[in-house]
């Protein structure tokens, strides 16, 4: 395992701590439910990563999927196949961006709603970020894993900080509002 991938096992390990931290602080509130489930999926989103992390799941189905395509005889071809899905992941992405603008301008700013929706909303954007690494179009490659800082790292971190950031703010908000205040 590279060391950016150990890396990002331990950045997956720390947001789903985040997650969990922030669910501990949604659990005695029986209005906060459903942000007690929303932060549960987080975290386990987050293991689900870490999991696939360690085990190389992603290269392994990218890698059977290249063996496959040789197989058929479609790998000289697959650009024909990995466009359209390509595609559908670069307008299921755009999709994602336009349906949280449109729900965030409906929540209150500074409202734990725009923490929870903001953690969802970045969690969703790896379905297409996993997207594009699986179907592996030579294309889409040079631009995801160029030059030393991989663009495909920076999304991934991005959306990290997202969700870790919006769970710790979660997470302070509910405890700095049930803390008993000194005199």
């Amino acid at each position: 395992m590279s060391g950016m991938s150990q890396l990002a096992v331990l950045v997956y390990a720390l947001v789903a701590l985040a997650c969990l931290a922030a669910m501990r602080a949604a659990a005695p509130q029986s209005d906060r439910r459903g942000d007690l489930y929303h932060w549960l999926a987080c975290a386990g989103v987050f293991v689900g990563l870490l999991a696939l992390r360690l085990w190389q799941v992603e290269d392994r189905l990218r890698d059977a999927v290249r063996v496959w395509a040789r197989g058929t005889g479609e790998y000289q071809s697959r650009a024909e196949l990995q466009l359209p899905v390509a595609l559908l992941m670069a307008a299921l992405g755009l999709a994602i961006v336009y349906v949280f603008i449109r729900l965030w301008r409906e929540r209150r700013p500074g409202s734990r709603a725009r923490l929870v929706l903001s953690s969802r909303f970045a969690v969703l954007g790896l379905l297409p970020l996993f997207g594009l690494r699986l179907v592996s179009l030579h294309q889409i490659d040079q631009v995801l894993y160029a030059g030393p800082l991989r663009i495909n790292w920076m999304i991934e971190g991005v959306i990290c900080i997202v969700v870790s950031g919006c769970a710790a703010l979660y997470f302070l908000r509910i405890r700095g509002r049930n803390r008993p205040r000194l005199r």
